[in-house]
């Protein structure tokens, strides 16, 4: 398994599991998780909540629509089909091509 550079990776306990990923937030207090890709997700006050978050939703938050928005143009309505730590392959709409994301287009990536 590769890791994210930079990310914390986080696992369940009971199986060892990937979830996400944590980050000391940027000039603030305070924790960031990140989906297991290394999108950012929410900030948080303390680690443990940060920690916590994923544990409990950062699997399910991959099933979840997103948006992606592009340097130019408009945002898109995108699907996961395929995630990794550091890429993933999306759908955009009802498009059924597949696009592969990784480096900086994941930080164009959000929750819808």
């Amino acid at each position: 398994m590769t890791t994210t550079p930079g990310l914390e990776p986080v696992h369940r306990p009971e199986d060892g599991e990937l979830v996400g990923h944590l980050t000391a937030a940027d000039g603030r207090d305070g924790w960031t998780a990140h989906a297991v890709p290394g999108m950012p997700l929410r900030r948080f006050p303390t680690r443990e909540q940060a920690v916590a978050f994923l544990r409990e939703r950062g699997l399910a938050l991959l099933a979840d629509r997103w948006t992606y928005t592009p340097e130019t143009g408009e945002p898109r309505t995108a699907w996961l089909v395929e995630a990794r730590s550091g890429a993933v392959v999306v759908r955009f709409g009802y498009d059924p091509a597949s696009v592969p994301l990784a480096g900086a287009d994941l930080g164009r990536l959000t929750p819808a």
